[in-house]
Order: structure tokens, then sequence, then C-alpha cells
């Protein structure tokens, strides 16, 4: 049972004051308390006497450092001596006495509830986290340092004084899910995007059932000031059930497939349209430009990997329930190679033209891919006519094979090392590489996984590449690099293999860069990331084998820069040794944030709040920009050009949608501030006009009506065909286009369906195309096929009866 206290002193005495505190030019009582605590010196103020049993004065005029009763109790005079001095706080447990209540005050479960400025005291500029941290890496994690009852102590005041330090209830084999949302829950740009941007989408509130919502509340509970030690995502787990049949029930799964799931049914509910003519950085549409010694390539040469097992039954499960227009649609094949296949090589989702638009295309974005996107440059060269053919994809994550002893050595030999090694590996790392390199063999490191993913690939024998200009199969060199880096990387190393007979895992320990994890050596020459250089945010380890197992995360807390340990309900810090001995199975890395691009952020709050405080002296322009993309500016280490096409039409106004939420869309800034930023990063349109456009809102009227006479027609032949005989005929619809359709017909998605897609429900036999068996479709009579077939077109028909 958890402890009460009934402490009516602390706003009295110490706590309502302690936001002077930051800004007090002496801090004799923390600064000098704390400090000398760290250094193993700390005396007491009043008799010079040094030990651990030392009490810090917590009144907001005060803390002083006092001995206590094994000395000459100069904390219980200084109490005698001020009444009112009569919380104080003991600098070995962190637990808090009140004289006056002559009783422990616990500030978690205190009645009434202490004020949020006691944080202050604990921020992460004061020497309290210098005294954690040195704790847990002098003596091992923080178990070796604390008797239990106090290493409880500490990890409550810990989530009490940082947000974000919150378990994940386990709801029957759902650590894969608790893993995967620890880990995101860690990547500032989406935390900062929930937390911040809350009208999720302009249908938000026409979805009963919405995963991003489901999410949304989720972050926002774990990041609240004061939450639980626990939560359960009870809701996210109920949408996620709603989408993906696969993972009903109470079976394990594969916490990476959870993983791309979830991220494409986020991107799916997020996704909005960007019109403008010039593609902006992080829109980039699928193309290809021709150079003259290049063509582009029309053939699927390229490998694309399922990202967690060769069960196509799941995978599928995955695929088809995100498979529509805009969507994160991935492809699959084999490969020969073992190394071709570690890349998930999924089409842009922002290059599908939307029917009934504006004749140029329309591309989507959502803080998913702005995030976690980044280009892949593959090329085939021929060795005959030595034609090269590129292809550029966007890529999610990187699914990376883990080599063999034989295939480390082969890498060691003919790839020259990277010298990045990261900037944070201590001698606990070193000794474990070692010792590991002794007695199992050699480890390999991230990097040659990275070569060996990168390296080229002969393409001979039975697997001759099709060149076009020569018009015959060639043998040839395929060979990939990034185009542009992604602001998160996402690295799967792939330590299940599945055979037609068993499954089994590589538990081969994988060396990982803390920090510095330079990507250099993979970049095309026309990168366009600026920023190379990436930090360990997160990762997912798996514990067990691949018949079944368990999974946990290691995140870096922001706030308090404390790694911790998330299993499943426990969260606990951790040591950077212990996180870099892991045995990783997905990684997150996430841009380095320079000194140069803090010191702009800073510069422009200065400005802002200048701006402010003389207002009325102030510029005669007022200019907006996206929320959205000033809150990547806030989180971003590269967060691009402004896209103020996030509420701005093509037309220059004010999408119609979004009209009646301006102070949610837009944020006003001053001339001053539009020109510094609009100087630095570009992109636009510049907007110091809101007005709403009649061309959209005609449109959007049109579209509006279009929605209402195709779905009150389609109820209306749905009764007709649930009164009609057995023995009418009955055409099939695929489930994956008609939810398309139900999306658009009820606003949800301003996207049209585009044609029929029946083909994925369908297998061709005898030259007939024939419903496929245990296939997802839904039965139509004959009028509702027709009228879907008029609006869109497409097919194939698909008759089950007669």
């Amino acid at each position: 049972m958890e402890k009460k206290s009934q402490c009516i002193h602390a706003e009295q005495s110490c706590f309502s004051g302690l936001g002077e505190l930051s800004s007090k030019a002496n801090l004799n009582g923390v600064s000098k308390g704390l400090t000398s605590l760290v250094t193993e010196d700390a005396h007491c103020q009043e008799c010079k006497v040094p030990g651990r049993n030392l009490w810090l004065c917590l009144h907001s005029k005060c803390y002083l450092i006092l001995c206590g009763e094994a000395n000459k109790d100069h904390s219980s005079d200084h109490f005698q001596d001020y009444n009112n001095h009569c919380l104080h706080l003991n600098l070995n447990t962190f637990r808090i006495w009140c004289y006056q209540c002559e009783a422990e005050m616990f500030p978690l479960n205190n009645e009434p509830a202490i004020s949020q400025n006691l944080l202050t005291l604990f921020s992460k500029e004061n020497t309290f986290d210098q005294l954690m941290r040195q704790k847990c890496e002098t003596q091992g994690t923080i178990n070796y340092y604390f008797p239990f009852d106090i290493q409880q102590q500490f990890i409550t005041w810990l989530q009490f004084i940082y947000s974000g330090i919150v378990g994940l209830q386990n709801l029957g084999n759902t650590c894969y899910l608790n893993a995967a949302l620890q880990a995101l829950s860690n990547v500032p740009p989406m935390t900062k995007y929930f937390l911040e941007c809350l009208p999720l989408t302009d249908r938000d509130k026409d979805k009963r059932t919405s995963l991003a919502k489901a999410y949304r509340n989720l972050i926002q509970n774990v990041w609240s000031e004061h939450p639980p030690s626990s939560i359960a995502p009870t809701s996210v787990l109920y949408a996620v059930k709603l989408v993906f049949q696969m993972f009903r029930g109470f079976q394990q799964h594969d916490s990476q497939e959870f993983l791309r799931c979830f991220m494409d049914q986020l991107h799916e509910e997020l996704k909005e349209p960007i019109f403008d003519a010039q593609e902006p950085e992080g829109v980039r549409e699928n193309s290809l430009s021709d150079d003259e010694s290049e063509q582009s390539e029309t053939e699927s040469y390229l490998t694309c990997d399922s990202g967690v097992s060769d069960d196509e039954g799941s995978s599928q499960s995955c695929s088809n329930a995100t498979y529509h227009s805009g969507s994160r649609k991935r492809t699959r094949s084999s490969s020969d190679s073992e190394f071709s296949d570690a890349l998930d090589r999924s089409p842009s989702p922002r290059n599908t033209s939307v029917e009934g638009t504006a004749s140029s295309s329309v591309k989507f974005r959502s803080i998913v891919s702005d995030a976690f996107d980044g280009q892949i440059l593959s090329s085939v060269e021929c060795l005959t006519c030595n034609l090269i053919s590129n292809r550029l994809e966007t890529f999610q994550d990187l699914s990376l094979p883990i080599p063999s002893r034989d295939q480390l050595y082969v890498i060691h030999q003919s790839v020259q090392q990277t010298p990045s090694q990261g900037e944070e590996q201590g001698w606990m790392s070193w000794m474990w590489s070692y010792l590991w390199g002794w007695f199992w063999g050699p480890s390999g490191r991230l990097q040659d996984c990275l070569s060996a993913f990168f390296s080229a690939d002969e393409l001979k024998g039975d697997n001759m590449y099709s060149c076009e200009k020569c018009k015959k199969l060639r043998n040839g060199i395929k060979f990939s690099m990034i185009e542009v880096l992604p602001e998160v990387l996402t690295i799967h190393l792939k330590r299940f293999r599945h055979e037609p007979l068993f499954s089994s895992k590589i538990s081969s320990h994988i060396s990982f860069p803390i920090r510095g994890l330079d990507m250099k050596p993979w970049l095309t020459r026309d990168c366009s990331s600026k920023i190379t250089t990436y930090d360990l945010v997160a990762v997912i380890v798996h514990h067990g084998t691949a018949g079944g197992g368990h999974y946990t995360c290691y995140a870096l807390n922001e706030p308090s820069s404390q790694w911790m340990e998330f299993d499943d309900s426990l969260a606990r810090p951790v040591t950077v040794d212990t996180v870099a001995n892991c045995q990783a199975y997905v990684l997150f890395y996430q841009k380095r944030r320079t000194n140069e691009m803090e010191d702009f952020r800073r510069h422009i709050t200065n400005l802002t709040q200048q701006e402010l405080e003389a207002q009325s002296n102030g510029g005669l322009l007022q200019f907006y920009i996206s929320s959205k993309w000033f809150c990547k500016f806030k989180s971003f280490a590269e967060p691009g050009p402004i896209h103020n096409q996030d509420f701005l039409c093509p037309h220059g106004g004010v999408q119609p949608l979004k009209i009646e939420r301006l102070e949610e869309v837009c944020s006003p800034v001053s001339a001053v501030v539009w020109e510094a930023l609009h100087t630095r990063f570009g992109g636009g349109p510049a907007c110091n006009r809101l007005f709403r456009c009649p061309i959209c809102q005609q449109k959007q009227e049109v579209m509006d009506k279009r929605r209402r006479e195709e779905l009150d027609t389609f109820l209306e032949l749905q009764r007709d065909f649930q009164n009609e005989k057995s023995s009418v005929p009955i055409y099939a619809i695929a489930m994956n286009w008609f939810r398309k359709w139900e999306s658009f017909v009820k606003n949800r998605d301003s996207a049209l369906p585009g044609p029929v897609e029946n083909l994925p429900i369908t297998i061709l036999r005898n030259g007939n195309r024939l419903l496929r068996p245990s296939s997802d479709f839904a039965q139509l009579s004959a009028a509702l096929w027709h009228l879907f077939h008029s609006h869109y077109g497409g097919g194939p028909e698909v008759i089950i009866r007669s």
C-alpha cells in the first residue's frame, strides 16, 4: 500500500517560493550542498561536520545544509529557531521530514497536493541530476548502490521530477506493443507533435475510433505533470486491433512488425494533401531525373524486405490494411542474396494524384513521413553497355542482416572501416566486447551491418539484369546509397530467420554507438542532408528465442538526460554501459542538434519576446506560420523549408476545413521573426492575410454534394439488395477499396478512392479470374457494382453467382 501524508506546510514554508531559486545568484543551499555531496565532501554549514546523514532546509529563502541526530542535530535547532522552516530533505535518502507534523511527507501522495514549482528545485540544470548520474555511472546500475526500498524512493522521485517516466501495463502478451510505444514516446519530434499539435486531422471529430487520437491521449497522460507510475494502453491496443486483425487475441507478436503497421496507420490518419508547384524538402515526388549517362529503369529490379519474417499471412494482413491511395504501400519480393533484401523500400506515400483536384499532382505528408522518411538512390550498372539505371525510393527504416563470422572477415578485408565508433563507449563496453570475442568469436558492429547492406551486389546467373538498352539479360552490378537522411533513423537488425520447417534467432552481439553514428560513408555526393551524425534515443531489445520471448525498451528521457529501462509497468534508470551491452533489435537514432541551431532557436525566442514587450513600437505587418512547421522547428535538427501549405490552399487562401481553426493551425509572428526564419530556411509561401478562398470553398461544396449523393444512392441500393430474392446475381468488391470509398463518402478522407481494385481478391486459373479463397471482400448486387464502376472504373469484374 502506498504511503500517504497530510502535511499542510508544504506551500506555506517552501514550495511556493521555489521559483525564485533559479534566478538567484547565490545558490548556497542547493548548489553548494549538492555539489559537495557529489564530490563526497558534504558537511554541515553550521559545524562543518562531514557526513552523509545531512539535511537540506527547503524553505524558499534558506536552503541550508545541516547535520542530523547522528552529530549535533543542527537541523532540529534550525527548526526551533525558525518554526516556519519545518520541511527538511535528507540528502542521502531524498526523503522529506516535516518537523511541524512530526512525520514524513510524501510529495506524490500528499493532501493537499504540492505545487508544480517543486520541479524547479530538481531541474536538470541543477546538481541533483549530476548526483544521480554520478552514482549510477560509478556504481553500475542503481541497484548496486541503493537498498531496494531506497531505490524505489529514488525512482519515485525521478518520476515525480521528470515527465515521461511511466510504465505501460501488460494487457496479455503485449510487451511487443509496450516496447514500441515507449521507444516512440522518447523520440522528441513525435512526442512534441502530439503534445502541441492537438488537432490531428480535419475529420478528427468524425472518427469514432482513431489510433491517432488514442495515441495522442496516451502521450498526454505519460507526459503530464503528475502521471501514475504505470498506465494501461488499452485504447491504443483496441484501436490497433480494429484495424489489424493479426493483432487480435493474445498471441505473441513481433515488435518491429507492430511498429511498421502502427506507423503506417498513423500516417494514414494524419496525412494531409500538399498543393505546391515546387516540391519542398520532405515532400519530394518519387520521380527520377535523367542525366546524359543515366536512364530511368521501369522494371522492379529492387528487392524489398517484408521486415520481420517470411510469414506471408502476417505480412499480408498488415499490408492489406494500409494499401490505399496515398498510403505507405510496400512491395515484397525474394532475393538470392542475404544482404540485398535488407531494406524496406516503400514507394513514396506522397506521389499519388488525386482525381478531381488541381491539375498538379497532390502529395501527402504527416509527422510520420516528416520524421522517419528518407530516400535511397538504388542503381544498376550494365557491365556490357555501362548504362546506369537509377531508382529513387522512400524508406521508413533500414532492415539490416547480421553478418556471420565469415562474412565479417570479408567485410573487414574489403570495406574500409568507418572511423566513427561513437563517442560514448566506456571501458565496460570495451571489456564486454573483448570477452565476448574471446569466448564466442568476433562480434559485429552496426557499421559492419551498414557496410554489408550498402556494398555492391553482382547480378549474374539466375539473377541477371534485364538491360533496357541491350534489350536482353546482362550481367550487372547493383548498389545503393542514401540520397536523403531522415530526421529519425530507424534501424532494424534481422535477428530472426524463418525457414519452412523451423525458425531461429541470431543472438550475436552487435555493438552500436550511443553517440556519433556518422552516416557519411553511405551517402550520395548530392545528398541534401547537412547533418549526418546521429545520437541514439531509444532501442528495443528482445529477450528469448524465436519461439517466444519478451520485449523491453531502453530510452533516453530527454528532460533528465537519463537512460531508462522500460519493462512493461516497470521503469528504472540504467547506465550508458547497460544500454551499450544490450542485444539490440530496433534502434532509433535522431540527428544531432548543433549548437548553432540551438543558438538560433534562442535568437528567435528573444526576438519574439522583444516584439511582445514592445508591441506598440512593432512593425506594421504580421505574418503567419504553420503551427506544425513551428513544432518541427522546436524539435528537429533540420526542420526543412517552411511549409505553410498545411493551412493555405494553392490560391493563397485558407483551406475551407481550417478556416474555423486558425488559432490552432497557424501562429502569428512579427515581420522581423518571419524574415529571420525565411532567410534561414526558405519555403513559404509568405502569408500576412487570412481569408476564406472562394474557389476552394466552391470545390468543397461540390465534393460534399457528391459525397451525399453517392452515400444516399448506396444506402438505397443496399436496402434493395437486402430485400431481393436469393437468385439475383452477386458481385464481389475488395474491402480494401471499399474502405477507401467509405472514408471518402463519410468525409474522413479528402481524396477520392480511385479506380476499383479487385485484383487482390482474384486468382488466375485457366485464363479466368476467379475469387481468391479466404480473401477480404464484400458481396454486392449488380446495381451496386455498376454504381461503383460507373463512377470510378477499374476492376476486374468478379461475379460470385450469375
